[in-house]
């Protein structure tokens, strides 16, 4: 039964496919922390629904392969892409050989990550997208849906869609909803970051606040008779 239930939540997540801007932190079961968040635009995935809120996805998965992976793989690179696509969506294969060519100019900058989000547990359905990720060349990790990916799985009616990011999970800028050519694909990837090395900065001077505060009552604690 449970296995049905989620399998009808896919299906109705990807019955759509006009664009809309997407929410990844509308559902109440997101297994995500808060924290600072951008505003939705046109043609958009927001990241979230309030001002102030950063998102951090925590999350287990099997790869096409079998292998189990969870939010640590997002240790990997500084900018995580999670790119959401289905073995029916021509849009999706379409970009998927210029988003293979990228992840193998990753390094630790960035890495791509797929979710084929239309597996419905059986072998036809998982050998067809093996398949897919071998013709375009896209070799990059892509993982199964799961229950604890509800929260990008079920953030638009359409794919692609894409999402982004940081080593630690959280979430960085706005996602792309719909496909791109490989030249939109690097802009975007050095906008987020530079978003990235901005919020580092960020928690640097932060952290040399606190430790200079820290210092200053030290030391005012030691003159004190």
């Amino acid at each position: 039964m449970k296995k049905f239930v989620f399998a009808l939540a896919l299906l109705m997540v990807l019955s759509g496919c006009g664009k809309h801007e997407v929410n990844p932190q509308q559902n109440d079961d997101m297994p995500i922390q808060t924290s600072s968040a951008n505003k939705n635009t046109e043609d958009t995935a927001s990241s979230s629904t309030e001002e102030d809120e950063v998102y951090r996805l925590a999350f287990f998965a099997q790869t096409l392969d079998g292998e189990t992976v969870d939010q640590s793989i997002f240790e990997n690179a500084r900018l995580n892409i999670v790119n959401l696509w289905a073995t029916y969506c021509s849009p999706c294969i379409e970009e998927m050989p210029d988003l293979g060519e990228l992840a193998q100019d990753g390094g630790t900058d960035y890495q791509i990550i797929g979710i084929c989000a239309d597996l419905d547990g059986t072998d036809e359905t998982l050998q067809l997208a093996k398949d897919i990720v071998s013709e375009t060349g896209a070799s990059y990790t892509h993982l199964q849906p799961s229950e604890s990916l509800l929260p990008v799985l079920t953030a638009s009616n359409s794919v692609p869609v894409t999402f982004f990011f940081d080593s630690e999970g959280a979430v960085v800028g706005q996602g792309i909803l719909g496909a791109r050519d490989k030249e939109t694909w690097q802009n975007l990837i050095a906008d987020r970051l530079a978003e990235v090395d901005a919020a580092d900065k960020t928690d640097d001077a932060a952290s040399n606040d606190t430790t200079a505060t820290d210092n200053t009552e030290e030391s005012t604690d030691a003159e004190q008779p």
